[in-house]
């Protein structure tokens, strides 16, 4: 049987925030324990790290 007492985690429901360095992406505002995302929050921080992925990439060849 499943221990119900115990809370659930919250829901984060505010995308993350990645900045792109050269060769890098730095996450602004990553939580220090793992989080749960709703679906749109997940979805648009993929998009975000994969934007700002191909943003460093481009600082860090720009001959690329």
């Amino acid at each position: 049987m499943t221990d119900t007492s115990a809370a659930a985690p919250p829901i984060t429901r505010k995308p993350l925030t990645p900045l792109a360095g050269d060769g890098c992406v730095r996450v602004v505002d990553p939580p220090e324990i793992a989080i749960t995302m709703t679906p749109d929050a997940a979805e648009i921080s993929g998009l975000r790290l994969i934007a700002e992925a191909d943003q460093a990439r481009r600082k860090a060849n720009p001959a690329v």
